[in-house]
């Protein structure tokens, strides 16, 4: 991560970083034009050392591992989230909740009927009808807060919320943006850009319960 700042720093001007992340194109870029004359030079600068700052890997490189020197996962001190005697809490960033719902999004057919003026400005519609109702599945999206302690699996939002424990996690399914938790009947699926950082702190609690 320091590496990836201190090579755009030095060397940004000639798009090594850009190389580095394996984007070609833009490395050209900001090789024939010194970093986008300066601009993209600096704001890759200052993302950079955001995201070493923060721990966070760079754009186009694998997490690697997640644990400690000493084999153990990192302790999110700050967070809002209430934990029991015991329970450690190794995860909480923001998610977003997504739930697909059937919903009727129109009606097909029907007949519009005709209207029949009974006095001025009064008329009487008859024979109308709404037709079969079209229905569709829509996602609708809730963003809120995961957290992830050696006991439960939180998520916190306004819509779309659990609580559940990792012993009654049934299944884990990872996506391109996101993962898919199953406990029992209830799936719940959260678009991240953590996927491969939640499933190894999980995959790592449960088989350290073992």
């Amino acid at each position: 991560m320091w590496l990836d700042f201190f090579l755009c720093l030095f060397l940004g001007f000639f798009g090594v970083h850009k190389f580095r992340q394996h984007k070609i194109g833009i490395g050209i870029l900001y090789l024939c034009t010194f970093g986008l004359f300066g601009i993209g030079w600096f704001i890759d600068s200052v993302s950079l050392l955001l995201k070493a700052i923060k721990g966070v890997p760079p754009e186009g490189e694998s997490s690697g591992s997640i644990l400690l020197p000493d084999g153990t996962l990192p302790i999110v001190v700050s967070t809002s989230l209430i934990t029991a005697p015991g329970e450690t809490c190794h995860y909480s960033r923001p998610a977003t909740s997504i739930i697909v719902k059937n919903k009727v999004i129109g009606y097909a057919g029907g007949n519009a009927g005709i209207s029949l003026r009974i006095a001025k400005g009064v008329t009487y519609r008859v024979g109308a009808s709404k037709g079969a109702p079209v229905r569709r599945n829509v996602e609708e999206s809730y963003p809120g807060t995961l957290s992830i302690t050696n006991q439960r699996i939180v998520f916190v939002a306004a819509k779309g919320g659990f609580d559940k424990k990792i012993a009654a996690l049934s299944s884990m399914t990872p996506c391109e943006d996101g993962v898919v938790f199953q406990f029992s009947t209830q799936s719940y699926i959260l678009e991240t850009k953590d996927v491969d950082r939640i499933c190894q702190i999980i995959s790592h609690i449960v088989n350290s319960e073992d």
